[in-house]
């Protein structure tokens, strides 16, 4: 028996208007989920977007934020199923929307890459702590866009969370060559070496070991001063090395009175050069009068611990007059700009 073209015609007809219908439907349920997902009512947005998926199972939107919604509801440190299940959940969706992810348009991509984001930090953190899987993600993310910072230093972040020095240096030095002219990268590889990742040999620091755990000082400061010459018209960049020079100089209980207030005085010689651009600076008053104190509590001879104590007190009050000064300042400006001021 031959089937009629016309009819053919029309069940072909009625197909696509039926799976046209299911994706206006899909699109409905999608959008009840994130007005849900929004409020943070996670539990109700759940059964919106599986609603979604149901009726659309190729929308890869719908899968990753049913993903969101479910890790949502995860508490770390509960032991129990059911929030074990949310996490489970979690990952399935999220694998869900990898799949049916065409990445073709911006929006598909960026989905693509909150999900990969989402099973790299999963897969970071227990109960599913596992370095291949969560390197497997990390590593699909930078290849999405391999000159992007934020990939890259998720890429870096996960290597420090599992204890890969070399592997984050590695990340962070790429990301500061790539990045010359940005001040911002460099501190990043500068944060790094300030970290106590490494042994007095100057190795990676191996957890269970009776070596001291030490950051690499010099190098941060290095860095941080190649910074500076980034911009050096630029106050900050001086201001971060005589932070980072306060840091050492107050936190490290190794170093010696003499130690302590050679590090003081050289962020003093860093944060002077701040001032010199900027002379009301307020973070550079403020921390010129915590490294007189360093220099205070390095000292044995009262007559200069006085002294010492007397210009940080003067310097605190500089720093709170600057800043009353600057709110004002602000308030003044924000009433200027107000509707009722026009």
């Amino acid at each position: 028996m031959k089937t009629s073209m016309p009819i053919v015609a029309l069940a072909l007809a009625a197909l696509v208007a039926g799976a046209g219908c299911s994706r206006v439907q899909a699109k409905a349920a999608m959008k009840d989920g994130n007005k849900d997902y929004k409020e943070e009512n996670f539990k109700k947005a759940v059964d919106d977007y599986t609603r979604a998926v149901t009726l659309d199972p190729n929308f890869s939107e719908a899968w990753f934020y049913l993903g969101s919604s479910h890790q949502a509801q995860f508490r770390p440190g509960k032991d129990s199923p059911e929030n074990k299940a949310h996490l489970e959940a979690a990952i399935e969706a999220f694998g869900k929307s990898l799949e049916t992810n065409p990445g073709q348009t911006e929006k598909q991509k960026m989905v693509k890459r909150n999900a990969l984001a989402a099973l790299t930090g999963i897969y970071s953190e227990e109960p599913y702590k596992n370095f291949d899987e969560a390197q497997k993600y990390a590593q699909q993310l930078v290849a999405e866009n391999p000159n992007d910072p934020k990939n890259l230093y998720a890429l870096a972040g996960l290597y420090e969370k599992f204890e890969k020095v070399p592997e984050a240096e590695e990340v962070y030095k790429k990301v500061a060559e790539q990045n010359a002219k940005d001040p911002k990268a460099c501190g990043a590889l500068a944060a790094f070496y300030n970290k106590a990742n490494w042994d007095d040999k100057g190795n990676p620091w191996v957890a269970g070991s009776d070596k001291p755990r030490l950051s690499k000082f010099d190098q941060a400061i290095a860095v941080l001063e190649k910074c500076a010459a980034i911009d050096p018209s630029d106050a900050s960049g001086y201001q971060k090395v005589a932070s980072y020079y306060w840091d050492k100089a107050y936190r490290d209980p190794l170093l010696s009175d003499e130690q302590k207030n050679a590090y003081a005085d050289k962020g003093l010689q860093n944060v002077d050069k701040a001032l010199q651009l900027k002379p009301d600076y307020f973070d550079a008053v403020i921390y010129k009068g915590l490294l007189y104190r360093v220099k205070a509590s390095a000292t044995n001879d009262r007559r200069q611990k006085a002294e010492f104590l007397e210009k940080a007190q003067e310097l605190q009050k500089q720093g709170l007059e600057l800043k009353k000064q600057q709110a004002a300042e602000q308030a003044a400006a924000t009433a200027a700009a107000s509707p009722a001021a026009q």
